[in-house]
């Protein structure tokens, strides 16, 4: 697997969409630190050497992380997830950093988001008698309980998910209509499965993991289904429930991706496509850490799109205006060093 490392305020998993939302994060505005320079390491992860990013006083700075124990926070796509294999790989990684004490935010499985947005607007035509039979259901079943079974796992854990996905489709069928508010809710089940997976699967390997629900472990947004925005409020419910329970019962957070919930209508919500790493930077804000770590599954930043030119190659040093000009214009995989502030 490979890797690039981030510390970042606003994150996207592209990243032109920073400068294509039109309008910014306002709690979350960026400042670099300047002469910043990017390098190699364990061949793998990029990292910056100025220094790690700041908070303004009075904010999450407070070392309510590191008074936690927890050191990074480390977020892994769907690509990452994919597959048995792919979550084996990612706890083998996980694993092979023993110093380190993680949260990890996950997004769905590969596809799966995909999946359940076709579902859904297959169920709003198909009738309901018909809902069960859509194709995109199935192949979401599929996957998720061939994963289960690679791993050794119990089908329990996601089988309600299942049985509940079935009958939401069920009722999208019967009325005949997909809300911005079910849409939300709809594709929360890919997230929702893959961490309850993967922490039952790092627990099976003897190390202790706790799973998070976003929407249950205080990421409170804007009611703007399918791209809410994080509110202040946020940060305080978030330090203090993962410090709490660490000091209860310590054990890694796997904490659900791209999802929060609704400050008035306490419905669950999205944070955009790419989301999953505004959780992930928001987490880290929150507990005051000094690395945030976004894992993609190629070689770093590469000289130009792969899937365009098969032998583009991974650049070696970045400062940090040439990350950020590359960013801007769409580049896939960067690495941001940020200023925190209000």
């Amino acid at each position: 697997m490979a890797t690039a490392l981030r510390l970042a305020a606003v994150a996207r998993d592209s990243p032109a969409a920073v400068s294509k939302l039109g309008r910014e994060r306002a709690l979350l505005r960026a400042a670099a630190r300047p002469g910043g320079q990017c390098c190699a390491r364990r061949g793998l992860v990029l990292r910056c050497q100025s220094g790690a990013a700041t908070l303004k006083k009075g904010e999450a700075a407070d070392g309510a992380g590191a008074a936690a124990g927890f050191t990074v926070v480390m977020k892994f796509g769907g690509s990452s997830v994919s597959s048995a294999a792919r979550m084996r790989e990612v706890a083998d990684l996980i694993l092979s950093f023993p110093e380190e004490t993680p949260v990890v935010v996950l997004s769905a499985m590969g596809k799966t988001t995909n999946n359940l947005l076709l579902a859904g607007e297959k169920a709003v035509s198909c009738g309901a008698p018909k809902a069960s039979e859509i194709n995109e259901l199935a192949v979401i079943k599929e996957l998720h309980l061939r994963t289960i079974d690679e791993l050794g796992l119990d089908s329990s854990i996601v089988s309600g998910f299942l049985d509940e996905l079935e009958q939401l489709l069920k009722g999208v069928a019967m009325m005949k209509e997909l809300t911005l508010r079910t849409r939300d809710y709809l594709v929360s089940f890919g997230e929702c499965m893959s961490t309850r997976i993967f922490a039952a699967y790092l627990n099976k390997l003897g190390k202790k993991a706790r799973q998070y629900d976003a929407f249950d472990l205080g990421f409170i947004t804007t009611d703007d289904f399918t791209n809410a925005d994080i509110l202040e409020a946020t940060y305080p419910a978030v330090a203090k429930r993962l410090h709490g329970d660490w000091i209860d019962d310590p054990a890694i957070p796997i904490v659900t991706g791209f999802l929060g919930k609704g400050w008035k209508s306490c419905a669950v919500t999205t944070l955009g496509r790419g989301g999953s790493d505004l959780t992930a930077t928001t987490i880290g804000k929150a507990l005051g850490l000094r690395e945030i770590q976004v894992w993609k599954d190629v070689d770093g930043v590469l000289t130009c799109d792969p899937n365009i030119y098969a032998n583009a190659v991974p650049v070696p040093y970045l400062t940090f205006d040439e990350a950020a000009e590359l960013a801007y214009f769409g580049a896939q995989v960067f690495l941001f060093i940020y200023l925190l502030t209000e």
